[in-house]
């Protein structure tokens, strides 16, 4: 009985060892995805490893704030996808300082199609940012959320289409099942005025 338990911990110990250094020999040589793809390969045979899943969040901020560092933003929106996919997998929310990557990312993409003269799209990324931090802990972060929300509906204004706008209105309390927190009745009223009368012109 106490050759097996020594095994089991010489066995536990090498495979903390084998993550180990495979996760630093990756980082070391700027592998940072191959890294991540080690960590979490190996995750289930070290399962006492209860920093794991922290240091692979880590990775995954670091990854995403890389992409914007570098203006790569087709990078940082894909690096932001994969974690969101990863929490949501676990049942988990993004921490605080991921969603403050998250809302600079799908900012920094409104911005970019916007100014590319596709507001509509430009929308589409505001309203991506809505849904991915209005549930947020922090209050500052469900205001940014809801100011994405506002400027998506202008934005849609803007492109010719109130009706679409306020059928993101109706889209958004859907998805949260009643009120959209912080928005004002009147802002739905002014969009069904616009869109009554588009609709009009349309006719007409």
């Amino acid at each position: 009985m106490l050759f097996a338990s020594i095994g089991i911990l010489v066995l536990a110990l090498v495979l903390q060892g084998i993550a180990t250094a495979g996760a630093w020999v990756l980082h070391r040589g700027q592998r940072y995805e191959d890294e991540i793809v080690w960590l979490e390969k190996i995750g289930p045979f070290i399962p006492w490893e209860r920093g794991l899943e922290r240091q692979i969040d880590a990775l995954q901020r670091e990854a995403v704030r890389r992409e914007l560092v570098a203006g790569r933003l087709d990078g940082a929106v894909k690096a932001l996808r994969r974690a969101r996919a990863r929490l949501k997998a676990r049942g988990a929310k993004p921490d605080r300082e991921m969603t403050a990557i998250g809302i600079e990312t799908y900012t920094r993409a409104a911005d970019h199609v916007e100014r590319l003269g596709r507001l509509s799209a430009a929308a589409d990324w505001d309203d991506s940012l809505f849904v991915y931090a209005i549930r947020a802990d922090e209050a500052q972060h469900r205001y940014a959320a809801l100011a994405a929300f506002m400027e998506g509906l202008d934005l849609r204004v803007r492109d010719g289409k109130p009706c679409a706008a306020l059928a993101r209105v109706a889209w958004a309390k859907q998805g949260l099942g009643g009120e959209i927190p912080g928005l004002q009745e009147s802002v739905e009223e002014d969009l069904a005025v616009q869109c009554g009368q588009s609709r009009r012109r349309g006719r007409g």
